[in-house]
């Protein structure tokens, strides 16, 4: 967009109030000079997530027919895909915390934003740049937990949190139930609908509706309940699957398992796979899709064998690899989710 472009966007709202805006995906607005009535082009656009205006051109007939048919439509909407994806506003990340044996100004440029001195990378180029970012979050129920412990005390001198057995049989009831007020993670709607068609049993169950329930891995909910309640109904799409999803009913649910996959499957090094997870993790596409080929045929110059070589057909490859890029984008690692688990002591 020009600078002229902009100016005359400005002068327009100033002159004329009634002149302004199309609304983005995101809620952003564009400043033109159409009526209100007439520029509200955001409810054609499909609510499909991460979708871009070309994207909606393509999905949406309305859109399109508008599109084609106004040249002034045709011409906001290529202004819009001009600045589509750009930075536009700053925001502070609500807990992470850059830690450096120097001082930070030495690495990386600081700003202000609401009197609190940032960094003005982004996260992944901190990480990028090699420096450690920790994410400290506060957490309420552990205030409660603290709170509950000290009063049990009066009573019990004894008591120790730390003691209460991860397998009781009252508490998991207690779940499955749908009693899950003020449980950490387990008292919205959804959540504790999951946890009344599971009746999760274990601890492991627990860890395992806390890694699915989130945009894209969720959709797998139903297959894990119901292959739970119908252990023969587990399927693989190869052998050597198995040991790795076994323990969550032949569904991916952590990263740690992507991982495996890579590693039994196609051969791959461990810092090798956690190199594609990460790539996943941070929704990567070209490094991801460019690795299909080595997760498949090999690459000898990694000493990357392939699942070919490894005795999986191309085609399950090709679905197993689908299924990983379909989850990994939002997947949970065990061992955090693990810790929001033991969160959850405010059960009893």
């Amino acid at each position: 967009v020009t600078v002229e472009t902009y100016v005359q966007a400005k002068q327009s709202w100033w002159e004329d109030k009634a002149t302004v805006y199309t609304q983005d995906k995101d809620g952003a607005y564009f400043l033109y000079n159409m009526a209100c009535s007439e520029a509200d082009y955001a409810k054609l656009v499909p609510g499909t997530l991460n979708i871009t205006l070309a994207e909606a051109l393509k999905m949406s007939p309305q859109l399109r027919e508008k599109y084609d048919a106004d040249e002034r439509v045709k011409k906001l909407i290529d202004t819009a895909m001009q600045v589509e994806g750009m930075p536009r506003n700053t925001s502070t990340h609500a807990a992470a915390v850059v830690i450096t044996k120097d001082p930070v100004y030495t690495y990386v440029p600081l700003a202000t934003n609401d009197d609190t001195v940032v960094i003005q990378y982004t996260m992944t180029t901190v990480e990028e740049l090699g420096l450690l970012k920790m994410d400290f979050l506060g957490l309420r129920n552990l205030t409660v937990i603290d709170d509950a412990e000290k009063l049990i005390r009066r009573r019990e001198p004894d008591f120790d949190i730390h003691a209460v057995p991860d397998d009781d049989g009252e508490t998991f009831a207690m779940i499955s139930s749908g009693r899950t007020s003020g449980v950490f993670q387990m008292e919205s709607t959804g959540m504790t609908g999951v946890c009344v068609g599971l009746h999760p049993q274990s601890i492991e169950d627990l860890t395992a509706i806390v890694s699915l329930y989130r945009p894209g891995p969720m959709d797998n909910i139903p297959q894990f309940i119901a292959n739970k309640h119908n252990p023969g109904a587990v399927t693989y799409k190869h052998p050597l699957l198995e040991p790795i999803l076994s323990v969550t009913y032949g569904v991916i649910v952590y990263q740690e398992q992507v991982i495996d996959i890579f590693r039994q499957l196609a051969g791959y090094s461990l810092p090798q796979a956690d190199n594609i997870r990460r790539a996943m993790s941070k929704k990567k596409h070209a490094v991801i899709e460019a690795e299909r080929q080595a997760f498949i045929h090999g690459d000898p110059d990694q000493n990357i064998m392939g699942c070919l070589a490894n005795g999986v057909s191309e085609q399950v490859a090709n679905e197993i690899y689908d299924q990983i890029i379909d989850f990994a984008s939002y997947a949970f690692n065990k061992g955090s989710t693990r810790s929001h688990v033991k969160s959850m002591s405010t059960l009893g």
